[in-house]
């Protein structure tokens, strides 16, 4: 009995303890305007489809969906309904799938293939009759393409998808039903995985037992590395036209291959803002096309109606711009309508804004949901109409009366396998038209990418993309050099400049693919015919060509995958060496960066040499081609020699965390992973002045926020450096570096070098001097007299302006940065950094810090591509000049005799800016005790496509514990 009641009593114990524990927070007080009083989903419903809160365990909208909830969803509907095909159309870096669904009638879904048939004779009617058009027409429904939150912590664009999906196949309305007859509904609810799994979780590590409202509390703000980005920190809604990563290849892929009507794009701006929605404000892509302009106006005005019927505030424009096309409304180059929604971020709980109204996450939900359902009514409405205007506009586009009609443009050969393999893929990807010369040809009046016009012969094998053919439009958008903007808002975007530095662009202003890829490229001003054919891919080279015998493999350094080759065969550890000097072995042609192997190196290697060597080359695409004498061929480098020389494997840490711009640091990360594929780490940098800097031979530091660094960071880093780190600084990051008080670098800002420009200008002269060929004191150099006449790398005669007047100068200049532009650059080619470079390579800028070397320091990069000018040029120069003496300046360096200074490529560059940054240093290199400092002025891997300056990046990582520091930095 007494132990009966002990149990009892136990019980009721753990009953107590049970409930006390589930009620140990107090439940919230009510909060009037939080809960949403209106229901989403309304009418009459099936009932045998499941609603979404039987799925998610909650009512869609009252809090944001996991990527795995919203997946599950998809899944039940698709087995519970006749109106739904469930494609999966790629993976995530994670490996979360990315799914579309077609919702329509399920007569509409047994004709998917016929219908995507019809569509795409539309979207190339090159031999597609008048009558065969308008039957395709009659019989074509509507087709729009919903896509949501791309940015992963935009939340309420999934949640308002799901609201969709629902509505569309579970009302019994009659003007749903109307609806799904006439219309195809391709929904794209998850477009951003990974991101949105950050977002989520970040959210339910954040809430608390009330709902916050308050805009500044933590849950309303984003950790490091936000949701917003993919797995590797990238905007996904900047890639559409660079194709870099699965997700938004997926989408590519899949909307070229349905060629829809519409296009809708859900995301959400800041908290105290209302919605944004409709056409774009200036500047505007001219690229794009009448037609989706005047039915973007139409679609607008229905939604503002709706808009008004809720009592809803909205607007449309102001700060929207289409200029830069990357987004999502790439769509748009290709003839789909594109429609961008931009809601207040409420993130969950809900936003008390600046009029003290509430607005909760279900009305953030319920307004995108809205939208969604009355553009859809609209196309149904104008769809045939649409259609007429589209087909009408690709008929023009293959025609000799396209705006396109006499424009090509020509890619020519390289040796970068790689760069060129990645820029084919892309035009590919996209559906462009591809042909290749088979014979060499001549042009005239062909346009260079530095704006000269020439004639010239195009080798056998040159890549020709006519701009004459369906996707004119995007052709021209993502391979014209200058996407040209008008004067109207140039003449804005300087009055905002003056007024109060402000800019009305919202992104880059130059993003020319091949500029971006660093490949050299020509537009031809013809439709191209002659000697040409549709380009197949040539038969691939082999990994490695054995040969019995051998002393050696070696890897040609003019492709890009050769770094990644040497870098994962010293992880291997193969003993590997990069040539500094161009040679030629048994017949192989090497040039500067070339990869060797010899077995005399590795002769004690612990395993098979052969095998390893083939299975590098293999993942990293590259011919690793086996020699059996090491003779250069007459002067040339010998295998033995100094110009051999053998690589340190590098060990690398990135810095992380807060400060460090996500962005830059994740195509740092991403650039490390897809082209070297080594181990590497990820340093937190609130514990930098702990962390034990020995283990790694390099440190990276992405561009930071602040550019700014403590003391101690600073001299735990002096400390390394001398010991034999190999430090890497890029952008923001490398301003702490140039001051003094650092003690690291000789390098300076520009507004640090007034009181001394003319030594920079000196030795600017004389970094050029000694790349020449041929010198007019050598003529004098057997002479018995006294020399009289000296060539001094200065003007005698030439007034130096003072500090004062040359601040104030800078200080106007500063006022005027870039804006994403892409620019030229001379390369040293004596530098190890720039193995695999050509002498000129195309940057891009931005607001990156100017700067400025002299003695000490090896300018491996410059803003500025000097070119010779012609006799009768220079003679007006000095004609004019007359007896003065010629002081030919641009900005504070002088210009050689002769030179003319090509800088501007692409994009808006005030002549202030270019006289600001013209000779600066981009890419710098100086030891530093037994390390050295490496600094680059702007970020070298811009949305994983910049690829000539990524090769930069790529020497710095994998060659410079080898080739920059006296001795690797070791355990101490």
């Amino acid at each position: 009995m007494r132990n009966k009641l002990l149990s009892v009593a136990i019980a009721s114990t753990l009953v107590i303890s049970s409930h006390a524990s589930a009620n140990m927070n107090l439940a919230p007080t009510e909060l009037q305007g939080l809960n949403y009083k209106k229901s989403l989903v309304t009418g009459v419903l099936d009932a045998n489809i499941p609603k979404p809160e039987s799925i998610l365990g909650f009512p869609v909208g009252q809090r944001a969906a996991t990527p795995e909830q919203i997946t599950e969803a998809l899944k039940v509907w698709q087995k519970a309904s006749d109106k739904i095909q469930l494609v999966e159309y790629a993976r995530s870096h994670e490996g979360r799938p990315l799914h579309y669904l077609v919702i329509s009638s399920p007569d509409n879904l047994a004709k998917v293939d016929s219908i995507k048939a019809d569509l795409g004779k539309l979207a190339n009617p090159i031999n597609l009759s008048k009558q065969e058009e308008q039957r395709i027409i009659d019989r074509l429904p509507a087709v729009a393409w919903m896509a949501y939150s791309i940015h992963g912590n935009e939340g309420s664009g999934s949640d308002a998808a799901l609201a969709t999906i629902y509505k569309l196949i579970a009302s019994k309305d009659q003007d749903i039903k109307s609806l799904l007859s006439d219309t195809v509904v391709i929904v794209d609810p998850l477009m951003n995985p990974d991101g949105r799994a950050r977002f989520t979780k970040e959210i339910q590590q954040r809430r608390g037992t009330s709902p916050n409202v308050d805009t500044q509390s933590k849950l309303h703000t984003d950790a490091w590395a936000t949701g917003r980005s993919n797995h590797y920190f990238f905007d996904l809604n900047r890639d559409f036209t660079l194709g870099v990563h699965p997700e938004t290849r997926g989408i590519v892929q899949s909307i070229n291959e349905w060629n829809p009507q519409l296009m809708i794009d859900a995301h959400e701006m800041g908290p105290m803002d209302s919605y944004l929605f409709g056409l774009a404000r200036q500047p505007v892509n001219k690229n794009l096309s009448e037609f989706s302009l005047k039915w973007g106006e139409i679609f607008e005005d229905d939604q503002a109606q709706a808009f008004d019927d809720q009592k809803w505030p909205y607007y449309t424009g102001e700060w929207l711009e289409n200029l830069y096309p990357g987004y999502s409304s790439y769509a748009a180059f290709r003839g789909t309508i594109h429609i961008l929604y931009e809601q207040a971020r409420i993130k969950e709980d809900g936003v008390m804004q600046h009029n003290g109204r509430i607005v909760s996450y279900a009305e953030s939900v319920d307004k995108q949901y809205v939208s969604s359902i009355e553009n859809l009514k609209t196309l149904a409405k104008h769809s045939k109409a649409i259609y007429r205007d589209f087909v009408k506009d690709k008929r023009q586009l293959i025609s000799d009366n396209s705006p396109y009609a006499d424009q090509s443009f020509a890619i020519l050969p390289t040796k970068n396998k790689q760069r060129l393999a990645k820029f084919i893929d892309l035009m590919q990807l996209q559906g462009f038209e591809i042909h290749q010369t088979t014979k060499a040809i001549k042009v005239k009046k062909a346009k260079t990418q530095l704006g000269d016009i020439i004639s010239s012969e195009l080798p056998e094998g040159t890549l020709i993309i006519r701009n004459r053919q369906p996707q004119g439009r995007l052709i021209s958008t993502m391979l014209e050099f200058d996407a040209k903007i008008s004067n109207d808002v140039l003449v804005e975007e300087r009055q905002r400049v003056l007024r109060d530095g402000s800019s009305l662009m919202y992104d880059a202003t130059a993003w020319n693919i091949t500029m971006m890829h660093g490949l050299e490229a020509l537009t031809i001003p013809q439709h191209v015919t002659e000697h040409i054919r549709i380009f197949e891919p040539s038969d691939e080279e082999p990994f490695i060509i054995k040969k019995s015998g051998s002393i050696a493999y070696v890897v040609d350094g003019n492709n890009d995958a050769s770094v990644g080759f040497a870098a994962r065969l010293m992880e291997r550890g193969v003993t590997t060496r990069v040539i500094d000097k161009s040679t030629v072995l048994d017949g192989v042609t090497l040039s500067r960066g070339s990869i060797v192997v010899s077995r005399y190196d590795n002769e004690f290697f612990d395993g098979d040499l052969d095998q390893v060597v083939e299975q590098t080359a293999t993942e990293v695409k590259v011919t690793a081609q086996a020699i059996r004498s090491g003779l250069g061929n007459r002067d040339l480098p010998d295998i033995g020699g100094a110009h051999f020389r053998v690589l340190t494997q590098p060990r690398i840490a990135i810095l992380s965390g807060n400060g460090i711009n996500s962005l830059d640091f994740g195509t740092i990360w991403h650039s490390i992973d897809s082209n070297l594929g080594i181990r590497h780490s990820h340093l937190d940098s609130n514990r930098l002045s702990y962390t034990d800097l020995r283990r790694y031979n390099t440190l990276v530091i992405p561009t930071t926020r602040y550019s700014q660094l403590s003391k101690g960071e600073l001299s735990t880093i002096k400390t390394w450096v001398e010991a034999g780190g190999t430090l890497v600084a890029i952008d923001g990051s490398a301003v702490p570096f140039t001051s003094k008080d650092a003690g690291l670098s000789r390098v300076r800002q520009i507004q640090d070098t007034l009181k001394e420009v003319e030594q920079y200008d000196i030795s600017l002269q004389r970094e050029w001097l000694a790349q020449q060929n041929s010198y007019a004191e050598i003529e004098n150099i057997w002479s018995h007299d006294a020399a009289t006449d000296i060539n001094y790398p200065w003007k005698s005669g030439a007034q130096q302006k003072g500090e004062k007047e040359l601040k104030k100068q800078y200080n106007w200049l500063a006022k005027f940065r870039p804006s994403g532009a892409i620019v030229a650059a001379r390369t040293d080619q004596k530098h190890w950094l720039t193995f695999g470079s050509p002498e000129v390579i195309p940057v891009l800028i931005s607001r990156n810090p100017v700067l400025m070397a002299k003695e000490g320091v090896r300018s491996a990069v410059r803003l500025g591509a000097y070119q010779e000018m012609s006799k009768s040029e220079w003679g007006k120069i000095v004609k004019q000049a007359k007896d003065k003496e010629l002081d030919r300046k641009v900005g504070w360096s002088s210009l050689p005799d002769k030179q003319e200074l090509k800088l501007r490529m692409s994009g808006l560059l005030w002549p202030e800016a270019s006289k600001r940054i013209a000779n600066s240093a981009y890419l710098t290199q100086e030891r530093k005790g037994n390390g050295q400092v490496i600094l680059f002025a702007g970020q070298p891997v811009f949305r994983g496509s910049t690829l000539a300056t990524n090769r930069l990046l790529l020497n710095a990582l994998v060659y410079g514990p080898g080739l920059g520091a006296r001795q690797p930095v070791t355990n101490l």
